[in-house]
């Protein structure tokens, strides 16, 4: 049992430091931080594009009939 709990306890504290990541990321995103100090400038931005493809996602299966045109290796 104590594996267990101790598995759980882990998954939990990973998914927790994903959401909060996430929403940090998800609040800076597009964003741009300029700094002078002493005369000296610093500038940082952080842009994260989106880099989930357009259109339809779903891998097709071919069907065991269904033979595909492959250039041999």
């Amino acid at each position: 049992m104590a594996d267990t709990a101790e598995g759980t306890q882990i998954v939990s504290w990973l998914s927790l430091a994903l959401i909060v990541g996430g929403i940090i990321v998800g609040a800076i995103n597009h964003r741009r931080v300029r700094s002078t100090c002493c005369r000296h400038e610093a500038s940082v931005s952080l842009d994260i594009e989106n880099t989930t493809p357009k259109g339809d996602t779903k891998l097709e299966a071919l069907k065991p009939d269904e033979k595909k045109d492959v250039p041999p290796a």
